[in-house]
């Protein structure tokens, strides 16, 4: 993950419809291969930027369980009748209790994705663009898929998380944590 979000970083910040296009199966699964034998990719290889978003993107999607885990799952539907004031706090509250690795790839991911929305003017992608495209690969029901009515909270969940980066990953440092 911090060697693909380097090279996003690098060389993916402004381009337009960063993680909406999609890019070769066969060059994601050699890609794939290549990370799980353990070896570095250099993705100016691959000439497609697309290529590294959608790694990212498969990585967190094919977890065997969520980043944000499948405790969290009840309490971020419920994002939607906390008072629109208080959301903030609640994002924060929800993940304080993530355990330890899960919260140190979580911030490193979210403070990434701020990175990029920060480019929006540049790249089209909002926080609540990148929430759209994000939000499942984050979070979904142990049981199933998530229901079309629970989009709408994952995805408001995952960009109050974007949009609102600083305060709430403000308060739990972690030692050795390293950001993008």
């Amino acid at each position: 993950m911090k060697e693909t979000v380097s090279y996003l970083k690098r060389k993916g910040l402004q381009v337009e419809g960063l993680f909406r296009r999609s890019a070769s199966i066969q060059t994601i699964k050699d890609v794939q291969k290549l990370y799980n034998q353990g070896k570095s990719v250099n993705f100016d290889d691959y000439h497609d930027i697309h290529v590294p978003a959608v790694i990212l993107k498969t990585f967190l999607r094919e977890l065997p369980q969520p980043l944000l885990t499948f405790e969290c799952y009840d309490h971020i539907l419920g994002i939607t009748s906390v008072e629109s004031s208080l959301r903030v706090t609640r994002c924060k509250q929800i993940i304080q209790g993530l355990p330890e690795h899960n919260y140190i790839v979580l911030k490193y991911l979210i403070c990434f994705l701020h990175m990029v929305s920060q480019e929006s003017i540049y790249n089209r992608m909002t926080a609540s663009s990148l929430a759209c495209v994000f939000g499942l690969n984050l979070i979904w029901p142990s049981k199933g898929t998530a229901s079309l009515s629970a989009l709408v909270p994952l995805n408001l969940f995952t960009e109050l998380l974007i949009d609102f980066y600083t305060n709430i990953f403000n308060s739990r440092t972690v030692p050795g944590e390293i950001l993008p």
